[in-house]
């Protein structure tokens, strides 16, 4: 290619790239994620990644169908578009197999893609693990999924979470019972999405005439909503109580004879009695009458997870009962329920937290390559370190010098070096570096000579004992 058609090796807005501890990471929760499920009865499933463009638009998704990537295929004559999330693809696939036992129970992660705006720990391309029961309506199901939530962020030592979960057909009879046309439901309920992020006051200026956004400068518009419709959906918002039981006795009296209000207050109490059964941290799942999910094909209880000390993150988990979004396909009334992981949110508030939870270690030891000639050695040095168990490397530029290996190890965050050269190999021994000591220690080292001297973080052990002073190293 001449020099003037060079491509800019540039990202797509919203995408990136990742390489080492964030795969590793990424891997870890997942596989952490999984072990979980598993122990609850769900099983794997994968489903392609792209789509009909008619089966993702044609699900109901709603304002979703806004943000898929689409694009016609001509020589199929076919809309076409990469999923943007993983539970549209299960409704297709178990409308495709009707000879699926039911319950189903069933686990998926891979990539799901948005035009969303990028922002913290948000991405366009981002990867999901779902679980979901499909086949039954009992709310049995439904305590399974919180409790199985709450136990994936126990086991990624995430106590600081909770669980906020509600009805969907509560929030529907408080806007019946607020005088709401229902044609308006899911653009109000969109609205108290927001209410985390934009305030009471925001939520009021959006059912209402709109607002400007104070960040940006943009015009936000209103659904316009009579201000007597707005005060009594903001007037539920209000109910509050120390206990659940107290909470509820007040959301029936404000509900008394609304239509849907009993049913859905029933399935409530049934849920919380069956997460108390299944043993869960009722302080850490808890009824929140508040919450609103903006997908339109729920249709019961809805639930979220966020994290204490990160609130900015917004849901890191979230799903709920879709009972009418397989007979979309199939014109079965199949009820389900399920709720899906932001593995990558997830994985950004964990960094952000500087959690410890999951294996972070990558190489632990770097052979460098002193000298051309010894490069036999080199190899079979790595290659003992690794039959060993540790996980070690070879730098594979032998021209290089010493401290620009030293300094490619700690750059990558390896934390030991092995040096032999040929003084070492003559004397049957080797020189190992510690390089987070040899840091510190160099800190508190002012004189060039001294340092020299000491070599700090360097020590030399005999050539038949490294493994078991390298192994030493790493249990201290």
């Amino acid at each position: 290619m001449s020099k003037g058609k060079r491509i800019e090796p540039r990202l797509v807005k919203g995408m990136r790239d990742q390489l080492g501890r964030s795969v590793r990471e990424r891997q870890a929760l997942v596989e952490t994620a999984r072990a979980v499920f598993e122990t609850f009865g769900f099983r794997p499933l994968e489903t392609p990644v792209v789509e009909f463009a008619s089966t993702l638009t044609g699900s109901k998704a709603g304002e979703t169908s806004q943000r898929i990537f689409t694009w016609h295929h001509a020589e199929e004559d076919v809309d076409l578009g990469l999923r943007f999330d993983l539970t549209v693809p299960l409704a297709r696939f178990v409308a495709a197999n009707p000879q699926l036992r039911r319950p189903f129970k069933r686990y998926q992660t891979g990539p799901v893609f948005r035009i969303d705006k990028p922002g913290a720990g948000r991405f366009r391309e981002f990867t999901q693990f779902d679980i979901d029961v499909v086949g039954t309506p009992s709310m049995m199901a439904d305590a399974e999924i919180l409790v199985a939530m709450g136990q994936v962020l126990e086991a990624l030592g995430l106590p600081g979470y909770h669980i906020h979960w509600n009805h969907r057909g509560i929030l529907n009879a408080v806007l019946t019972r607020s005088g709401v046309d229902p044609k308006m439901f899911i653009a109000v309920i969109r609205v108290l999405d927001k209410g985390d992020k934009i305030g009471m006051e925001g939520v009021r200026c959006e059912l209402g005439a709109g607002r400007t956004d104070a960040e940006s400068g943009a015009r936000i518009p209103g659904l316009d909503l009579p201000e007597s419709q707005i005060d009594a959906v903001l007037d539920f918002l209000e109910i509050d109580g120390d206990e659940d039981d107290e909470l509820l006795a007040r959301i029936r009296d404000h509900l008394d004879g609304v239509k849907g209000a009993d049913e859905a207050l029933n399935q409530v109490e049934q849920l919380r009695t069956f997460v108390q059964a299944l043993g869960a941290p009722t302080q850490r799942i808890r009824f929140a009458p508040r919450l609103a999910r903006g997908m339109d094909y729920y249709t019961g209880p809805i639930f979220e997870a966020t994290l204490d000390d990160l609130p900015e993150f917004g849901s890191i988990m979230g799903g709920g009962r879709y009972n009418e979004l397989v007979s979309r396909f199939s014109g079965e009334q199949l009820p389900a329920v399920g709720a899906s992981i932001g593995v990558d949110r997830l994985l950004a508030a964990l960094d952000a937290l500087r959690a410890e939870s999951l294996d972070r270690s990558g190489t632990q030891v770097l052979v460098t390559t002193m000298d051309r000639k010894m490069l036999a050695e080199y190899l079979s040095l790595v290659t003992e370190l690794r039959q060993a168990g540790l996980r070690a490397e070879i730098y594979l530029k032998p021209k290089a010098k010493l401290g620009d290996q030293l300094k490619y190890a700690s750059d990558w965050k390896i934390p030991f070096a092995v040096i032999l050269g040929s003084d070492e190999l003559e004397a049957g021994e080797v020189t190992v570096k510690d390089l987070d000591e040899g840091k510190k220690a160099s800190a508190a080292v002012s004189d060039r000579d001294q340092w020299i001297e000491e070599r700090p973080g360097q020590f030399r052990v005999p050539r038949a004992s490294l493994v078991e002073q390298l192994r030493r190293q790493f249990e201290a």
